[in-house]
């Protein structure tokens, strides 16, 4: 009987450290490189009217995968502002064929869905 019993909590832990592939593989986080021509732009990413990240070209942010939409704003003296808005998108890959080959199945999928692994962070 005891046996049974830690064979299961042994099977429901291995079910949870299995699951999310892409969580695992991809991480719940972006690296964004920002560029512009001519470099030196002030660069300012806001989320719902908040700053969420400042930096001058060429530069990289990390941004959380299931945040989108991002409002991207470049602006240098002397020349007209751009802004840029960054979108999700699902993603594919290694990650993906981990839980459609079963790894982390359907709970897999939705731990990464949830966690903001399941996608990418465009354009």
């Amino acid at each position: 009987m005891f046996l049974r019993r830690c064979a299961a909590v042994f099977a429901g832990l291995a079910l949870i450290f299995v699951t999310g592939c892409m969580s695992m593989v991809r991480g719940t986080t972006e690296e964004v490189r920002l560029t512009s021509t001519p470099s030196g732009a002030n660069v300012v990413v806001t989320k719902d009217g908040a700053n969420v990240a400042q930096c001058d070209t060429p530069c990289v942010v990390v941004l959380k995968r299931k945040s989108p939409p991002f409002m991207v704003t470049f602006s240098k003296e002397g020349c007209q502002d751009a802004v840029l808005s960054l979108t999700r998108d699902h993603a594919t890959g290694k990650g993906l064929a981990g839980n459609l080959l079963g790894a982390g199945g359907l709970v897999g999928m939705g731990v990464d869905a949830v966690s903001g692994a399941a996608y990418s962070i465009k354009p």
